[in-house]
């Protein structure tokens, strides 16, 4: 289960720890890291032992939203190959959201754009105080079409709104008051041990029940989503190589204010 390159699992009983592991970047997701996990969330389908699957990140950060590499090399894919990345990440994010297990997501230091999209498909998601958000996207012109259905489960659609388009930074105690996380904790050990308590309560408790319940959750929350869902890929691949994102993200690797 282990013969992956950008991410790491950790079998612990009925626990299986999913490491993202490319600490250099902080996390990024590239589509090699994508690919891995929706093969690892594929698999873990078919181990009924597994009942729990925690998302963390290795070094600083859980998650710092796509590569830069891999953002810059899209303007010169084939309008094919575009929209095809991106219905891999949105297959990605649906598996996760969609998986029969309970999905833990573990945060701490910087967690921006599309690694909020992986804090918001988990079923409860817990970080550290001091962890520092931002929905980014909109900084160098691009939208976060793939994970906005999943943020709108959780958040207000206001706060989103005022997030998306300020795309400011907030911390994990703010996190919380919007709904993107769950509970804050000021450090790792109280983190730990509150992950540890609900880990024990989880298997107290029927195995079979947590899954029909949460298939039910996620049946009626996909009513409302089901038609979005589809053009999701489609307004990605139009927004991310559009001539804002191209000059948004010149500027940013530039290192100087958007001309727009």
């Amino acid at each position: 289960m282990d013969n992956y390159q950008t991410i790491r699992t950790e079998l612990n009983g009925a626990n299986l720890t999913l490491w993202l592991t490319r600490p250099q970047v902080h996390n990024a997701l590239d589509p090699l890291m994508i690919r891995e996990i929706s093969q690892l969330f594929s698999l873990v389908e078919k181990i009924p032992d597994i009942r729990v699957v925690i998302i963390r990140g290795q070094g600083k950060s859980f998650c710092s939203g796509a590569d830069l590499q891999w953002m810059k090399n899209a303007f010169m894919l084939s309008d094919e190959e575009n929209l095809k990345e991106c219905e891999e990440l949105s297959v990605m994010f649906r598996m996760i959201f969609l998986s029969s297990k309970v999905v833990l997501g573990v945060v701490h230091g910087n967690v921006f754009g599309g690694g909020n999209g992986l804090v918001a498909v988990c079923d409860l998601a817990v970080g550290l105080s001091n962890a520092r958000f931002s929905l980014s996207e909109t900084k160098i012109g691009m939208v976060a079409a793939t994970i906005t259905p999943y943020l709108l489960q959780r958040m207000r659609i206001s706060d989103l709104k005022e997030l998306i388009f300020s795309a400011r930074n907030f911390d994990g105690d703010e996190a919380v008051k919007y709904g993107l996380l769950d509970h804050s904790f000021s450090s790792i050990a109280t983190l730990d041990h509150y992950l540890n308590n609900f880990l024990v309560q989880v298997e107290e408790n029927g195995r079979g029940a947590i899954e029909a319940s949460k298939q039910l959750i996620n049946r009626l929350t996909l009513q409302s989503m089901a038609k979005t869902m589809e053009q999701i890929p489609q307004i990605l691949a139009q927004t991310r190589i559009s001539p804002e994102a191209r000059e948004g993200f010149s500027a940013f690797l530039g290192k100087r204010k958007p001309n727009w």
